[in-house]
C-alpha cells in the first residue's frame, strides 16, 4: 500500500486525523441509513457494545430487507450478497442487526400502519436473523430496536 502526505495529492481537500487500523473486530451491523440515527447507532456500537473496525451494511430499512417481504424482495437479493461476500472476505462470526421507530421504510415502502409498528418490526427482526444465518451460518447474530424516548435513543435487545 502506498502512504501519500496529503501536500503529495492536489486533489486532497481533507485528511483524516484518526490513524489507519488494519485490524477487523470480525463483526458488522445492518442498520437503517436514516441519517437522524446515526450518531447514536455509531455511539451504541462503539460504546455500548464495545466494537470498533466494524463492516457497515446501510440500507434504507436496514434489516427489514432481510425479512422476506414480497415488495422489497430485489433488496434483499441484493443485501444478502453484500452479507455473504462481507463475512467471506472479513471472516465475519458476529452480525448485528438494528432496526429504529419511525423508519420511513416501513411506513412508506411497507406501508405497515403505525399501531402495528413495533410488532412488525421484532417479527421482521426475528425473519432477519434466521435468513441471515441461512445465508451465513457462522453468524452469532443480535438484533437490536432503537427506541425514541424523549430527546433520546434507547436499544431495546430482541434477539441475543
Amino acid at each position: 500500500m502506498t502512504i501519500c502526505k496529503p501536500s503529495e495529492s492536489p486533489a486532497c481537500c481533507f485528511s483524516s486525523q484518526l490513524p489507519f487500523d488494519a485490524q477487523a473486530s470480525g463483526a458488522a451491523a445492518v442498520f437503517c441509513s436514516d441519517g437522524r440515527f446515526a450518531g447514536q447507532i455509531d455511539d451504541f456500537l462503539q460504546n455500548g457494545l464495545g466494537l470498533h473496525g466494524y463492516d457497515r451494511l446501510v440500507l434504507a430499512g436496514g434489516p427489514a430487507c432481510f425479512a422476506g417481504h414480497f415488495a422489497a424482495y430485489r433488496e434483499e437479493e441484493g443485501a444478502l450478497s453484500h452479507l455473504k461476500f462481507l463475512a467471506r472476505l472479513h471472516g465475519l462470526t458476529r452480525l448485528i442487526l438494528i432496526s429504529h421507530e419511525d423508519c420511513g421504510f416501513y411506513r412508506d415502502f411497507l406501508r405497515v400502519r403505525e399501531m402495528d409498528l413495533l410488532d412488525r418490526m421484532r417479527l421482521d427482526l426475528a425473519r432477519a436473523t434466521q435468513r441471515a444465518i441461512a445465508a451465513a451460518p457462522q453468524l452469532k447474530v443480535e438484533a437490536y430496536l432503537a427506541r425514541l424516548c424523549d430527546a433520546g435513543v434507547w436499544f431495546e435487545k430482541v434477539i441475543a
